[in-house]
């Protein structure tokens, strides 16, 4: 009797150890974000997220209601998001009008003005911080998926890229953008 109570005690600690580790292993699995760049992973939920690569570089804007902002109107989409620092800003604009639709892509091939439009608005270029002078680009190609529109729960999530060219500097490559904005 003893052999077999030493028998099932050992079996029964091998299968809480299995079960264990295999626990621990399936959420180090779902924590891992969706890309190797550092950027937040692209989510679904309105968790006010809006995040791109600049040629390369994670850019990632500050949460907040002056720093990123969303919205459906009239079905028309509108979002924002600021990023910088003390002394430049750079702010981000994505505008799509009509036929808004959840799972649709939208290319920005052509930015007709005000229809489908990928913009960028700085204070800085690669010459450096301009003051107050301001420039104003917009994408000659790109595209955005709307991965969810909740008008319901007011949730705006998706992904973008596009090509922009700035005055008197090189083109800047945004890709991996996502964003993820519960409006109001």
């Amino acid at each position: 009797i003893k052999k077999i109570i030493m028998k099932n005690t050992t079996l029964l600690l091998l299968l809480i150890i299995l079960v264990t580790t295999s626990i621990n292993c399936k959420k180090d699995t779902d924590s891992k974000p969706d890309n190797p760049y550092g950027l937040p992973n692209a989510t679904r939920t309105g968790a006010n997220t809006f995040a791109y690569l600049k040629n390369g570089v994670p850019q990632i804007a500050k949460s907040g209601i002056y720093t990123m902002a969303g919205n459906v109107t009239n079905d028309t989409l509108a979002i924002s998001a600021s990023s910088g620092d003390a002394n430049y800003f750079e702010r981000i604009g994505i505008t799509i009008r009509g036929n808004l639709q959840e799972g649709m892509m939208y290319q920005i091939d052509n930015p007709a003005p005000g229809y489908r439009i990928i913009g960028m608005s700085t204070n800085k270029n690669c010459l450096g911080y301009l003051g107050s002078n301001v420039i104003n680009s917009y994408s000659t190609i790109g595209s955005v998926v709307l991965t969810k529109l909740d008008k319901t729960n007011k949730i705006i999530s998706g992904t973008f890229n596009c090509k922009m060219p700035i005055p008197n500097c090189d083109t800047l490559n945004i890709t991996e953008g996502r964003f993820d904005i519960k409006y109001y």
